[in-house]
């Protein structure tokens, strides 16, 4: 095995390692089962973009686990729309009422869908393999995730 591939798996095992011990560290519950498990996913999400974002900033190589990294963010975007039952705006959450609120639906609903293509693309992207292509992939993706949490999001306190 390349050396420089051996290192560069070994960074992102590392990472891993930290991020789940920081995550443990951090995982109080709400109270509330469905937003525990909003929050979970999260943060999930947040530590794959971030895994995909080292390699299109050039931090780490190109390896499969990135592949790993864009199929778990779509299957987390898949979901998307499950993570917000009704009931499960606590405060801990960050979890605007306008979520559940009737009158924002339609722009919900439109923020969740361009997430899910947003994050189809990028596992098309990261299963090619061209930097560029990731680079502009993860842009959109982020910007999706941002334009929801711009609306629907608490800022941190």
């Amino acid at each position: 095995m390349d050396k420089k591939f051996s290192r560069s798996l070994a960074v992102i095992a590392m990472g891993v390692v930290l991020f789940t011990g920081a995550a443990m560290a951090d995982n109080h519950s709400t109270g509330n089962a469905e937003a525990d498990l909003r929050i979970a996913e999260m943060k999930k999400l947040g530590a794959n973009m971030g895994a995909i974002s080292k390699f299109a900033k050039g931090e780490v190589a190109y390896s499969d686990a990135l592949v790993g990294n864009a199929k778990e963010i779509a299957a987390i975007a898949a979901n998307m729309d499950t993570l917000f039952p009704e009931g499960s705006g606590v405060e801990e959450s960050r979890a605007k009422p306008e979520i559940w609120n009737a009158e924002y639906k339609d722009a919900f609903d439109k923020d969740i869908a361009e997430f899910k293509a947003a994050s189809d693309k990028l596992v098309v992207a990261v299963e090619g393999g061209d930097a560029a292509t990731i680079g502009a992939a993860l842009k959109e993706t982020g910007a999706s995730c941002g334009a929801c949490h711009k609306q629907f999001r608490k800022p941190k306190d």
